[in-house]
C-alpha cells in the first residue's frame, strides 16, 4: 500500500537531515510498532507516512463527535452509534466535543473515525500515552480486534507492553534514522 525508499527529510532553514528512511513497505493488514527515544524522529516518520495517505482525516476538537463522524464518513446515524458503542463510548458522550472527552475517550472516538472511514491504514502517535493501565489495555484490545484484518496499523510508542500486545513488525528510530528490527530467530 505504501512504499518508502531512500526518503530523507531536511530542515527548510538550514538543510540539515532530520529523518532518513532507507526502505519501508507497509502492506495490507500489517501491524507495525515504531519505537525510539523521545526526540528520535518517531513522529516525523509517522508524518511522512501520513503525508502519503490520500484523504487523511482527524477529529475536530470543537464539533460534537457523533455529528462529526456522520458528516466526515457519510455513515448513517445508527452505524455511527453502533461503532461508538463498540468503542466503549456511552450514548451520553456522543454529543460531546472531542475536547470535552478524557484522553482515553478521545482516542476511542478517533479509532471510531478510522473504522467508519474504512481507512486502509491507521497511523497513531502514542495513542496510549497518559492513559492508566486499564484504559491502555482496553484501547489495545480495540486496536487489536476493532480494526478490519486488512487495515494496516502503524503506531509510535515508548511502551513495550504496546509492542508486545500488537505484535507485528518493529521499526526502531534513533537520531532520525528508521531501521526495521529483524525478528529473533
Amino acid at each position: 500500500m505504501i512504499r518508502l525508499d531512500q526518503v530523507v527529510v531536511r530542515a527548510h532553514a538550514d538543510d540539515r537531515r532530520l529523518s532518513e528512511i532507507d526502505h519501508l513497505d507497509i502492506g495490507v493488514g500489517d501491524r507495525i510498532c515504531v519505537t525510539g527515544e523521545s526526540g528520535s524522529g518517531k513522529s516525523l516518520l509517522l508524518g511522512v507516512i501520513a503525508d502519503r495517505l490520500p484523504g487523511t482525516v482527524a477529529l475536530h476538537p470543537l464539533l460534537p463527535v457523533e455529528r462529526q463522524l456522520q458528516t466526515v464518513t457519510g455513515s448513517e446515524r445508527g452505524r455511527v452509534r453502533d461503532v461508538l458503542g463498540r468503542m466503549g463510548l456511552a450514548p451520553r458522550l456522543h454529543r460531546r466535543r472531542p475536547s470535552e472527552l478524557s484522553g482515553g475517550q478521545a482516542q476511542r472516538a478517533a479509532l471510531a473515525l478510522a473504522i467508519l472511514s474504512n481507512a486502509p491504514i491507521v497511523v497513531a502517535d502514542e495513542p496510549t500515552s497518559a492513559l492508566d493501565a486499564e484504559t491502555r489495555d482496553e484501547l489495545l484490545a480495540l486496536l487489536a480486534h476493532g480494526l478490519e484484518p486488512s487495515t494496516a496499523l502503524v503506531i509510535a510508542t515508548h511502551d513495550e507492553r504496546v509492542v508486545a500486545s500488537l505484535g507485528g513488525r518493529r521499526i526502531d528510530v534513533a537520531g532520525g534514522v528508521a531501521r526495521e528490527r529483524m525478528p529473533a530467530s
